[in-house]
């Protein structure tokens, strides 16, 4: 029989309060329990002074609930009344934030005195921390190492080498469905890529995936991912229904994102993800700041409308990540242009050009433009992206460009930008040759390119899911036309065009050249293909 909420704060009756005077739920210190597939969360408010003389309190709380019958996980934390109400009831402080908080709280608000209402990690290491399922198996992390940006020194996240956060200063421009198809865009580049949706209030990426059901809980206690279209995901969508308001403080939603993050089976030894996009909460308050501070982003990207009220609130973003040392790669302008599909006459409708104009007012890359298009949202609302599921449209292939443009920033921004490489047709348009500087050259042939394209065949997908391309045997190159120092787009004389190859894509495509034929070969077979 499942837990009930009534049994867990039954069984919470039994921790005595911060003084040993009564219990902590007759003390109303406990919020509302919520129980999700066999998982409790709840949160405990104690005056903001004491969190760290009352963690072992926590502690407390945490074990009677885990040993419960029936109860496969806890997320238990410490929270804080930011209010004057609260101060009074509990006799507490404001919780005190850290300085570069405080700094990135005034360059995104301007208000220097706006109190902290939960507890961070990062100001006290033990105030709201969780510890999922009791088992400690979140923290068997590596050693904490420096992240890349400058300054930061937070804990590396096994099995995942790079993070980059998906962010905007307001909702409703686009943010989630940008996210999901900047990262079939990477995948698409031959990494590896999984995406979490860190927006606890409102999940989408469940529903831009077409995924259902729950994630499975590991022999070692942590999460399996689920996966669609060749990326692996996590939300909090998978564990509570669409239509369940999660009522949630800030502090505990931290906490349930950090568990999210670092309780998953994203990779292994010699199998890690190349890159986790993280599909940020809009806005620019606690939980934003907390997230930007505490998880070691390897950069962000901005997405905005062209309007200038978006604009204002994409500036707040893009502060507040520079103020925690987050390299911001890019901003990228959605719902940019609507293109009439009877008459073909283009319309502005939120403006145009005004997030280009503001990255060069702010000195950050300009990765591109969006249009605002009926396909890109019927498809996002069926669970099957565009960039996944019509590889060889427009939409997909300016997705593909977004995410090879904030791919080379990202190097760039690590000291690891790559000159373009010298590129000459041969062997009567049958090969590619490829000279990058300080390597030796190769030759890559021009069917393997064709039938490698990033819009032939979405890399990563399952062999069942994706497009693989026959008969190209004797396909010739035609035409490569450069696109910025990032990429070169290949003109094939079978029509072809729509492939962008960046330059880590051809080294991917050179280094991986016998693994990924042989692959090719057996689709073919499998799927009673030929080359032609």
């Amino acid at each position: 029989m499942a837990v009930t909420s009534e049994q867990v704060l039954a069984q919470l009756k039994r921790v005595k309060g911060p003084d040993l005077d009564g219990n902590i739920v007759d003390l109303g210190l406990v919020s509302e329990v919520v129980i999700r597939s066999g998982r409790a969360y709840f949160s405990i408010t104690v005056p903001a002074s004491r969190a760290d003389e009352l963690e072992p309190l926590r502690q407390a709380a945490e074990k009677v609930v885990a040993d419960m019958p029936g109860i496969s996980g806890v997320t238990a934390v410490l929270t804080a009344e930011a209010t004057k109400d609260a101060g009074s009831r509990t006799g507490g402080a404001k919780v005190p934030e850290s300085a570069r908080v405080q700094a990135a709280r005034r360059a995104v608000s301007g208000d220097a005195s706006h109190a902290h209402a939960g507890h961070s990690h990062a100001d006290h290491s033990h105030a709201g921390h969780s510890h999922a399922d009791h088992s400690h198996a979140g923290h068997s992390h590596a050693p904490p190492k420096a992240a890349p940006a400058g300054g930061r020194n937070i804990a590396h996240v096994p099995g995942i080498r790079h993070l980059i956060a998906v962010a905007s200063g307001k909702g409703g421009v686009g943010k989630s469905t940008t996210a999901v198809n900047l990262a079939l865009g990477f995948q698409a580049l031959g990494l590896k890529v999984g995406i979490l949706d860190a927006d606890i209030y409102g999940p989408s990426q469940p529903r831009l995936l077409g995924l259902t059901g729950r994630p499975q809980t590991m022999p070692d206690k942590k999460l399996k991912p689920m996966e669609a279209y060749g990326l692996k995901a996590m939300s909090m969508g998978f564990m509570v229904d669409e239509e369940t308001p999660i009522i949630w403080r800030g502090p505990m939603v931290v906490s349930a994102l950090t568990q999210m993050l670092r309780e998953v089976a994203w990779g292994s030894p010699g199998n890690e993800l190349d890159v986790l996009v993280i599909d940020m909460p809009p806005g620019t308050g606690d939980v934003q700041l907390s997230m930007a501070q505490q998880v070691p982003l390897s950069g962000a990207i901005i997405v905005s409308t062209p309007q200038d009220l978006a604009l204002i609130d994409a500036r707040k973003g893009l502060n507040m990540f520079r103020k925690v040392d987050v390299p911001v790669l890019g901003i990228i302008e959605n719902m940019s242009y609507f293109i009439c599909s009877k008459c073909g006459e283009r319309h502005e409708i939120f403006g145009h050009g005004g997030a280009e104009a503001e990255a060069a007012k702010l000195s950050v890359p300009f990765l591109g433009a969006v249009p605002l298009h009926i396909d890109i949202r019927a498809r996002s609302d069926a669970g099957q992206p565009i960039t996944a599921t019509d590889p060889t449209s427009l939409h997909a292939q300016i997705y593909r460009e977004l995410a090879t443009k904030a791919w080379a920033e990202l190097e760039a921004s690590q000291g690891r930008r790559v000159n373009p490489p010298i590129l000459v047709i041969g062997d009567g348009g049958a090969e590619l040759e490829v000279m990058f500087e300080g390597q030796p050259p190769y030759q890559l042939r021009a069917e393997y390119l064709r039938v490698m394209s990033p819009s032939a065949e979405v890399q990563g997908h399952s062999a069942e899911q994706r497009v693989t391309v026959g008969k190209k045997r004797n396909v010739k190159i035609k035409e490569l036309q450069p696109v910025g120092n990032y990429a070169v787009r290949i003109v094939f004389d079978d029509g072809h065009n729509t492939g962008l190859y960046g330059w880590t894509y051809l080294d991917l495509l050179h280094r991986e050249r016998d693994e990924r034929w042989a692959g090719y070969l057996a689709e073919l077979t499998a799927k009673r293909l030929d080359r032609g």
